[in-house]
């Protein structure tokens, strides 16, 4: 009698075998299915490394918290803000936690400028996250606002790289119906002389002189303060 037994026991590794190779060849089909998927909402919610940040609003003016002498500095006193002036707290942050105008505005060690957005009496309307949401903070009586026409006459300014070409003309009057009469570079030094509404006057290094808007239609600074 011829034995069967050791055909069959040798059979049995090799299935094994085929088995997970079987399995493996799945899972990669089902991973490679799987990978574009994946990499599109990575995508989605994945910052491009070099993506642009968003130009601050510029509000009405601005305001620079700055500390008291002889107390605590301004950044370590959380600040509550209100629905309306005085009424219903909706929030309460330090003023290093809030919108700043740091990334066009230059300010000594321990003072924060923030976008005045409204304005009543002694309270103003500002920016308490990234998101925009807005409430009322009363100023302090060391704080300081000042309106942006006040501010920017006489200071010093620079156009940013990235901004639409037409930005980089400067203009016979205050207007884009006005004709442009010289293209500027963003690398030039700018004096800012005066102010209408959203364009700015201004004399540059080059020897140039004419009026650029110094904020978009959105309120946004196409302007670095020096």
């Amino acid at each position: 009698m011829v034995e069967v037994y050791p055909v069959k026991v040798c059979f049995y590794p090799c299935l094994s075998y085929l088995s997970v190779v079987n399995c493996r060849f799945k899972d990669y089909m089902i991973f490679a299915r799987s990978l574009p998927i994946f990499l599109f909402l990575a995508s989605l919610f994945l910052p491009a490394a070099n993506a642009q940040q968003p130009r601050p609003y510029s509000g009405s003016g601005v305001m620079i918290i700055r500390p008291l002498q002889q107390v605590r500095p301004a950044g370590s006193a959380p600040i509550p803000f209100y629905r309306d002036p005085g009424v219903e707290r909706i929030a309460e942050r330090t003023p290093g936690a809030i919108p700043l105008l740091s990334s066009i505005l230059r300010t000594p060690a321990g003072e924060y400028p923030v976008a005045v957005m409204g304005k009543k009496g002694n309270w103003m309307r500002i920016a308490y996250d990234d998101a925009g949401r807005e409430g009322w903070v009363e100023m302090a009586r060391w704080w300081e606002y000042t309106t942006w026409e006040d501010f920017l006459k006489g200071r010093f300014a620079r156009l940013p790289p990235g901004l639409k070409k037409g930005v980089y003309a400067l203009h016979a009057g205050p207007s884009e119906t006005s004709p442009p009469t010289s293209l500027l570079s963003g690398q030039e030094n700018l004096r800012l002389i005066d102010i209408r509404g959203d364009w700015v006057l201004v004399n540059s290094d080059s020897g140039f002189s004419g009026w650029l808007p110094w904020r978009d239609g959105d309120g946004r600074f196409q302007i670095n303060l020096e």
